[in-house]
């Protein structure tokens, strides 16, 4: 009797290290996710950074011109316009 009790405690504590340990991977690896998503985010960003670097060259009038038209591709009207 005593050592089906043992061999009970046994697995319950084996189990519970599993549990515990299997709780750590996960927790490491959802800051492993977390750190791709920002590391994901990062390198989009520099991408952007480098195609507003590109984006325009030339004079300030050639450049208001590029940006009033800009604008006005993106513009929504609301109302009677």
């Amino acid at each position: 009797m005593f050592s089906i009790i043992k061999k009970i405690l046994n697995r319950a504590t084996s189990f519970d290290a599993l549990s515990k340990r299997i709780t750590q991977i996960e927790a490491k690896l959802e800051r492993f996710e977390k750190l791709a998503d920002e590391n994901e985010s990062l390198w989009q960003y520099l991408d952007e950074q480098k195609e507003m670097d590109n984006l325009f060259v030339g004079t300030a009038e050639e450049f208001e011109e590029e940006f009033t038209d800009m604008m006005l591709r993106n513009m929504k009207p609301h109302g009677d316009a």
